[in-house]
């Protein structure tokens, strides 16, 4: 647990883990059933691409391709991709649409882009990935004005200059860390994007084998019970989506083109005209 001693906090702070269930399949069956090795939702993408003809470098925003080059060169070097998916999924995306703040009367989600990390009957979690705050993971100027308790040592001293998202208004005083690499106690939400292994990413940047700002880390989240999030997405407040990691764990910030525009944009069709409409409001 990762305790706050700020007197705003009235619980502790803790980083965000997921439990991930294990089936085990009978032996015989498994070696007889086919297996889709790689990133799964990469080639669905490619299925999307190529039924409807789509070519993905048309649509990628130069301004923003421009910005991750400089910002993380290797997430750059990957495709980018978005396509409409028929309902919510782990890993996948989910987008206010123009009527989601009348829908669920509020304009906190306005514009809003949200990674789904965890999806069930009992509920759903997830992590806001464009709204940055002011304040940095450090104890100082810019920056938190608290330590947090329990967390590895050298956390907050080895990531003081990572800004700080909101991942939702829902237990601010949770914190969660997202990123790319497969590191010791992670667990993997899509192909390549996981939450949690703090402990291993303080190590690894601390150590200069990771740069720290492959890492992003939340307070809050976005949480639905039960078949809420459904009931919403059926209601017209959300958009569902899936979309390559590097539109996960870039970097929300300063971008020339909002990426709530850019994945709309993406994918094309009516959500790409309603995107341009937004540009020009």
């Amino acid at each position: 647990r990762l305790a706050c001693h700020s007197p705003q906090c009235s619980g502790s702070i803790r980083l965000f883990r997921i439990r991930a269930a294990a089936a085990a399949d009978d032996a015989g069956e498994a070696a007889e059933t086919p297996t889709l090795y790689g990133d799964w939702r990469e080639f669905r993408a490619k299925l999307v691409a190529d039924a409807g003809k789509v070519n993905w470098a048309s649509r990628v925003s130069e301004e923003n391709s421009r910005l991750l080059q400089v910002q993380n060169p290797s997430l750059a070097s990957e495709e980018t991709w978005a396509h409409a998916t028929t309902q919510p999924e782990v890993g996948g995306l989910l987008l206010a649409t123009s009527d989601g703040p009348a829908v669920l009367s509020t304009d906190k989600y306005w514009q809003a882009v949200v990674l789904l990390v965890q999806h069930s009957p009992a509920g759903s979690v997830g992590l806001l990935l464009n709204r940055p705050s002011g304040l940095k993971l450090g104890i100082g100027r810019a920056g938190l004005k608290f330590g947090i308790i329990g967390a590895p040592a050298g956390l907050q001293e080895t990531f003081a200059a990572n800004r700080v998202y909101c991942g939702g208004m829902v237990r601010q005083d949770v914190f969660h860390i997202l990123h790319g690499h497969n590191l010791e106690g992670a667990v993997e939400v899509a192909p390549g994007v996981y939450v949690g292994g703090e402990a291993a990413a303080v190590k690894a940047a601390a150590g200069g084998l990771i740069p720290t700002d492959n890492f992003k880390f939340f307070c809050g989240a976005m949480v639905w019970e039960g078949s809420q999030l459904q009931q919403e997405v059926d209601k017209g407040a959300w958009y569902t989506a899936a979309g390559s990691r590097n539109l996960c764990l870039k970097q929300c910030l300063q971008l020339p083109k909002p990426l709530w525009r850019e994945v709309l944009g993406l994918m094309g069709g009516d959500y790409s005209a309603i995107a341009k409409e937004d540009e020009f409001d």
